[in-house]
């Protein structure tokens, strides 16, 4: 149960503020923040959460900062800084929250904020050794937040120079023996760090999560480690960004239990409200606060017309809304949900179609099997991962839960062999008509012997490539839009495998499906669904299994 204090306040004051803010629309907040906001007041209401607020804390927190730093707190930071200094589990001390994804609009002043918790940090938190460590891809920009705090200090530095000591390159807290300082993303001193907290500015430049870990690795050495992702959005795709934002998008959906992460991202909900200066404050929730902020930007929008370039830029940085020629996705999030929440008939005796992708036999592989009934088309799929898969990648989707709901088997051995596919079919075949199996042809002929061992002699090539996912996009298209393709209830999996799926387009206007980031993020279920969607002409309506069917069934046997 969340501690809580006496009046009218729920959880905290500033954490009230903004929830009452948002709800009441005075706070112009994104789909996204909406959704964090619901999933804190999900988290603090769980008695098995067992959550403490440490009020006065907070208070002095934002006292301090707002004591030495030349402005005061906004709304949307004094919130965030509730999260960062004031929250801890009950059971154990530890932090609820101790990663935060920060992404919202150039000119927010999240540098400024991330400076003065920095301040906090490595002073007033009074942790020893706490140190604190900014990184960016280029020394300028870790400089930023860095002089922003050597700046604070230098306009009191009669009052405190005798608890800090400062240079260009570290700033010290005497006492707690705390400092921060400033890296670059090949800084060659980073073996030696000890850091209580680990700052990544401008994530949108980091190709891949490699330099990241390295500066992570030397987390846990000292007590309520902490790790702070802020940016803008890019134009890299596929990077260290992307999967923020998706693992983000499914801890916000319910899909990551469990997790520490604590996504504030401020974006348009659609490139079309760029065009309505009051939806501005979705992307950048201090404009409202910044007179000359606003003035700039209906600047910089009014160029956009004229300008391509100026027309990227400002919708990438300023509203987080990347170019949509870039990232073209199969379909909305909320259409994707849809074809996991509705129900799945009961297709026994029914004919369907099977189907397997199996691109690497170390790696995973998908069987499903495809109904049809009127323009509803039905997939339900079983995924096969190998062990081997699992120790050289952290992939952002829960196997565990999966392994529970039998949406997933781990084989322990070398490859997955085809004999466990075999098999999984001829479980399948005990209940359903298969006409036939398909597959892709580059792994047809490895398959096609064990299957027709079994009886499975009708294996049928499914293609892939340009022409054939530039007939099937239409298809695919209608389907997700007027929400008729249908996956297993609940199917997070068959979720995961297409929101991980863009669309290519070349010059001629031809498509590929393609996946969007290539280690980490998995498609092979749906593509298992497109092999069998283009043999969709060769399968009849399937029939579930009803009570008048039954009947009618009885009734047949009894003439």
């Amino acid at each position: 149960m969340t501690t809580m204090t006496t009046g009218n306040i729920e959880y905290n004051k500033h954490i009230d503020h903004y929830f009452k803010q948002v709800k009441s629309g005075h706070i112009v907040a994104s789909k996204e923040v909406k959704q964090l906001v619901a999933y804190l007041k999900e988290k603090l209401h769980d008695e098995k959460e067992l959550i403490h607020i440490d009020h006065e804390e907070i208070d002095r927190a934002i006292k301090a900062i707002e004591r030495y730093f030349p402005f005061r707190l906004l709304p949307w930071q004094k919130f965030i800084t509730a999260f960062v200094v004031g929250m801890t589990y009950k059971k154990d001390s530890s932090l609820v929250f101790n990663e935060f994804f920060l992404m919202m609009g150039r000119g927010a002043g999240k540098n400024g904020f991330i400076a003065a918790l920095s301040f906090y940090l490595i002073s007033r938190q009074k942790i020893r050794n706490y140190d604190v460590a900014i990184v960016a891809t280029s020394e300028k920009q870790a400089k930023t937040s860095f002089m922003d705090v050597w700046e604070a200090l230098d306009s009191h530095w009669r009052k405190l120079e005798k608890k800090f000591r400062r240079t260009l390159k570290v700033i010290g807290f005497k006492k707690t023996r705390s400092k921060l300082e400033y890296f670059t993303n090949n800084a060659k001193t980073k073996d030696g760090l000890r850091p209580g907290c680990i700052i990544f500015d401008e994530v949108h430049a980091y190709e891949d999560e490699e330099n990241i870990k390295v500066f992570t690795s030397a987390l846990g050495k000292v007590p309520r480690a902490r790790r702070f992702y802020i940016t803008t959005d890019g134009n890299i795709r596929g990077g260290f960004l992307d999967q923020m934002k998706e693992e983000a998008k499914m801890v916000l959906n319910g899909e990551i239990k469990g997790s520490r992460l604590f996504p504030f991202i401020c974006k348009l909900d659609e490139p079309e409200e760029v065009h309505d200066f009051s939806k501005w404050e979705k992307a950048n929730p201090s404009i409202m606060y910044f007179p000359h902020l606003k003035l700039e930007m209906e600047t910089e929008y009014r160029n956009m017309e004229h300008r391509k370039s100026a027309k990227l830029e400002f919708m990438t940085k300023r509203m987080n809304i990347p170019s949509q020629d870039a990232y073209d996705l199969v379909a909305e999030w909320e259409k994707i949900m849809a074809s996991t929440k509705q129900s799945f008939p009961v297709f026994k005796g029914s004919s369907c179609i099977g189907s397997i992708d199996y691109s690497d036999t170390q790696d995973f592989t998908v069987v499903g099997l495809y109904f049809k009934l009127g323009k509803k088309k039905y997939f339900k799929q079983h995924t096969f991962i190998n062990h081997k898969s699992l120790l050289l990648n952290n992939y952002k989707v829960d196997i565990d839960q999966a392994i529970e709901r039998g949406l997933v088997t781990i084989i322990r051995e070398e490859t997955n062999k085809p004999e466990y596919l075999v098999q999984w079919f001829l479980d399948q075949a005990k209940v359903h008509d298969i006409k036939f199996i398909t597959a892709d042809m580059y792994r047809i002929n490895y398959l096609r012997e064990e299957f027709e061992k079994a009886g499975f002699d009708q294996f049928v090539i499914a293609r892939s490539g340009s022409r054939t996912h530039t007939q099937l996009q239409p298809i695919v298209e209608d389907l997700f839009a007027y929400e008729n393709v249908v996956f297993d209830e609940n199917d997070f999996m068959m979720r995961w495998y297409t929101n991980n799926v863009y669309i290519k387009r070349d010059s001629k206007g031809n498509i590929t499906y393609e996946k969007i980031e290539p280690r980490l993020r998995k498609t092979d279920g749906f593509f298992a669904f497109l092999h069998a969607l283009q043999h969709d002409a060769e399968l009849e309506d399937s029939q579930p299994m009803t009570m008048d069917r039954i009947k009618k069934m009885f009734k047949s046997f009894s003439v």
